[in-house]
């Protein structure tokens, strides 16, 4: 390495010019200036030092060396010879240290840059799982996708194929109705494809979340009335501030409330309760139906899981982007003796970044 070569000799001329320009300074007061002459003697250790700190033990033997050379020839007092061996010892001991401080150096230097090439590597591993995990994920829905579109399009061929020739009015009337009603559900299962897919990005703004869930437990009471499910809703009389998107959430919380008025035909009660503390407010909503199976439970927010002759399985998916894009968590847990309650914790101030 030139540059380090440049350095050290640089750095060896500089221990040469302090270390001669004091035994010459020592030599010219050796005996006209006692005093001063003797704080010179102990200034040599100072480029013996340097020598010892930039080359190690070798380099502060020399240094030690090189001034016992120059400076006793002309001073043989037992003081000087004295002096010489403490320079020796001196040297030897910071050269010994800065020895052991280089290659503690060195090695956290190696170490430092295996860390860094682990880590890169470990990045590189990650990536390649996340690009491995969204083909896979790319192919899951592709599949799930094609066996959800399969059942309605039978559907449509048959009816087509019964129509295509003479039929009486009454099955002409009933094919007509399959054939709505499997266009509406492709319709309903390409828009929440759509929504999964390519998600609006949240449009902050302050809320209140006593209203939000008011204003949906509105849009969602007739279909209870026609379920004979009872909405339950003490809201506190303090608000609940909220930076976040109100249509977003408003979604989330019908889908979830409509999944339940859902799982219970014959009538139920769905309640709706807010916790808050200094950074998050946490939305429950749990119902008294038959509960989801433990086998279900963990692919929940998946696409296209559902137990639903005519879901599309996008709902739980798609509300489950909305939370996580809103830097919150939503989980899912039975309650004793039998129902579900999905929990809704969101921050109440987004960070920077979001």
């Amino acid at each position: 390495m030139p540059l380090e070569r440049k350095a050290r000799r640089l750095q060896a001329i500089a221990v040469s010019i302090v270390l001669a320009s004091i035994v010459v300074a020592y030599i010219f007061t050796l005996g006209s200036l006692p005093f001063v002459g003797k704080i010179l003697r102990y200034l040599l250790f100072l480029p013996i030092v340097m020598a010892a700190l930039w080359f190690g033990w070798r380099g502060g033997l020399v240094a030690a060396l090189a001034a016992t050379a120059l400076y006793l020839p002309a001073d043989h007092s037992e003081e000087a010879m004295v002096e010489a061996v403490d320079l020796f010892l001196i040297g030897s001991i910071m050269g010994i240290l800065a020895d052991r401080e280089r290659r503690k150096r060195i090695l956290l230097q190696q170490t430092t840059r295996e860390l860094s090439l682990a880590y890169q590597q470990l990045q590189d591993s990650m990536e390649s799982l996340r690009r491995a995990a969204r083909l896979s994920a790319t192919g899951q829905l592709a599949a799930s996708l094609a066996h959800e579109i399969r059942t309605p399009l039978a559907s449509i061929e048959g009816a087509a194929e019964m129509l295509d020739g003479e039929v009486a009015p009454e099955l002409r009337s009933e094919m007509t109705g399959i054939l709505r009603k499997e266009s509406r559900r492709l319709s309903r299962l390409l828009a929440g494809l759509l929504n999964y897919a390519k998600p609006r990005p949240p449009e902050f703004r302050d809320s209140d979340v006593r209203d939000l869930l008011s204003g949906m437990i509105a849009l969602a009471a007739p279909s209870a009335r026609k379920s004979n499910v009872e909405l339950r809703f003490a809201a506190s009389p303090d608000p609940v501030p909220l930076y976040c998107d109100g249509e977003q959430l408003t979604q989330v919380f019908l889908n979830l409330t409509m999944n339940a008025i859902q799982a219970m035909p014959t009538g139920g009660t769905v309640e709706f309760s807010i916790e808050t503390t200094p950074a998050a407010v946490r939305v429950r909503i749990a119902d008294t139906g038959p509960g989801i199976p433990v086998e279900q439970r963990a692919r929940i927010f998946d696409p296209f899981v559902t137990s639903k002759p005519d879901g599309t399985g996008l709902g739980l998916a798609v509300s489950a982007q909305i939370v996580t894009a809103h830097q919150g968590q939503i989980t899912v847990n039975s309650r004793e003796p039998h129902g579900t309650e999905f929990v809704v914790e969101l921050p109440v101030r987004q960070e920077q970044n979001s």
